[in-house]
């Protein structure tokens, strides 16, 4: 197949880094892969590096016309046989695209939304939505988009290789030893930006009542951060007495090797679509905290591979106290929450998904 990928964001996310999978994956199978990004930041050079035609374009509303009418001749010259949009203003030009040459167009959603787009521009018979979580999918089913138009494809992670067995962890305490903490120290990992959203301060108040149970706990915050926003939770854990048991390791490149040192993983956000901190997490056999929002209920089985939470600080202590108090327990939902990222939130298996997808509809054509 030859098949167009656009993306509207070039900087380092979940959906951009979920395109370089697919992409260098579908490459590895023998597919050919052109791929439309805005100029610069982090994107364009990951694309090229697993094989990848890549066009840069200032991807600006008032461009994406211009760009479709530029793109049209390329898209027949080169027999495109698949347009994949990924983010809502790569989704406008695809669908301008596709209407243009005639060509099917699969849309990625991470999120749920009512962009325009999705209402009216994406429900074509021959264009297709793919939703990360059943939570998104039923977002737009209240839209009114035909059930058979919006498949659910969960996000996949490249921490399982194909034979499903891990790589051994290396320098068991290196971790231990850059932050600064004890060797039979008990880490809780927190992986994204550093917010209120992903719920940092809920952590954070939570490690006074956490501590007190559990003196050799430590919170590991791994992300960015905006130094106000830090400094206000280094206030918090100041005046509860429990600095000296969190770390802020900023943005990291080694997520895999951090992972690794944790004993459980806490994602106490708003809601999530369909999180790959929390894939990363299990496919690592790490049990995972996380709030009864959005798509988790989807990912995480309460008291089988994690915890499901109400979003307060309370629940948050009670749900990862749960672990660590009971050693056995932690680690048999670590070994069942692997197990089911093995089975079910693999590159492998996301990107075999989509392929299907790809050979149904030009099937149907």
């Amino acid at each position: 197949m030859n098949i167009l990928q656009i993306v509207s964001s070039s900087r380092i996310s979940g959906a951009e880094k979920h395109v370089v999978v697919l992409t260098e994956r579908l490459k590895k199978r023998g597919h050919t892969i052109f791929a439309i990004c805005p100029q610069g930041d982090w994107l364009p050079d990951q694309l090229r590096a697993v094989g990848a035609q890549v066009f840069e374009y200032k991807m600006s509303f008032p461009r994406l016309l211009r760009i479709a009418n530029h793109l049209k001749q390329f898209v027949n010259e080169h027999q495109i046989d698949i347009i994949h949009s990924h983010l809502t203003r790569a989704t406008y030009l695809g669908c301008v695209l596709g209407g243009m040459t005639g060509r099917s167009v699969v849309s990625s959603v991470h999120v749920q939304s009512h962009d325009f787009v999705y209402r009216y521009l994406m429900p074509n018979p021959r264009n297709h939505i793919v939703t990360v979580s059943d939570w998104v999918k039923e977002g737009f089913l209240k839209l009114g988009i035909p059930e058979a138009q919006i498949h659910t494809i969960y996000n996949g992670t490249e921490f399982i290789t194909e034979s499903g067995e891990e790589e051994a962890t290396t320098e068991p305490y290196s971790v231990h030893d850059e932050l600064g903490i004890p060797h039979n120290a008990e880490i809780i990992g927190i992986f994204g930006h550093v917010n209120d959203f992903k719920g940092h301060p809920l952590l954070v108040s939570a490690m006074h009542e956490i501590v007190a149970v559990r003196p050799n706990a430590y919170l590991m915050c791994v992300g960015p951060a905006d130094p106000a926003f830090k400094q206000s939770l280094c206030d918090t854990a100041t005046a509860s007495g429990v600095l000296d048991h969190i770390r802020f390791t900023g943005t990291r490149n080694d997520v895999k090797r951090l992972l690794g040192a944790t004993t459980v993983i806490a994602l106490p956000s708003c809601y999530e679509a369909c999180s790959m901190a929390i894939i990363e997490a299990m496919s690592m056999g790490k049990p995972v905290v996380v709030t009864h929002a959005g798509g988790n209920p989807e990912l995480v089985t309460d008291f089988k591979t994690g915890r499901l939470i109400e979003r307060n600080a309370s629940a948050v202590a009670e749900g990862l106290l749960s672990l660590l108090n009971e050693p056995a327990l932690c680690k048999k939902m670590g070994e069942n929450a692997q197990q089911e990222a093995r089975e079910r939130f693999s590159a492998k298996v996301m990107v075999d998904n989509i392929e299907a997808l790809y050979q149904q509809i030009l099937n149907r054509a």
